[in-house]
């Protein structure tokens, strides 16, 4: 099981598209390589709309800035979304595993048997 979190990411800023209108945020996307994750779709899909509304509701009226933060060799995909609060910047993050859990032994010597 693989799912595009690029995909899931612009279908939840397409479903959200209304509610980010009525709040005036502006959340800029743009074309970008997939990023595959071992994870269903749905899951990725959903905690990606409670991010995004999240930020809306603090950065109502502004851009809300979105980041996919994928370096090589951490155990997970990061997505923050930073939103004007008044003076200052409010800054939400979720991450997404790279990898399913339990195949992580198979791959060590220690895990071997």
């Amino acid at each position: 099981m693989r799912a595009c979190l690029h995909c899931a990411l612009a279908r939840a800023l397409g479903d959200e598209a209304d509610d980010l209108l009525r709040r005036r945020v502006v959340v800029p996307f743009g074309r970008s390589e997939p990023v595959w994750l071992p994870i269903p779709g749905a899951r990725i899909y959903r905690t990606l709309r409670r991010l995004l509304r999240r930020a809306a509701e603090v950065g109502e009226g502004h851009v809300v800035r979105l980041s996919v933060i994928d370096l090589p060799g951490k155990a997970h995909v990061e997505v923050t979304a930073a939103a004007l609060a008044g003076a200052h910047a409010a800054v939400f993050a979720c991450a997404f595993p790279r990898f399913v859990a339990a195949t992580l032994p198979r791959g060590f010597a220690e895990g071997q048997r």
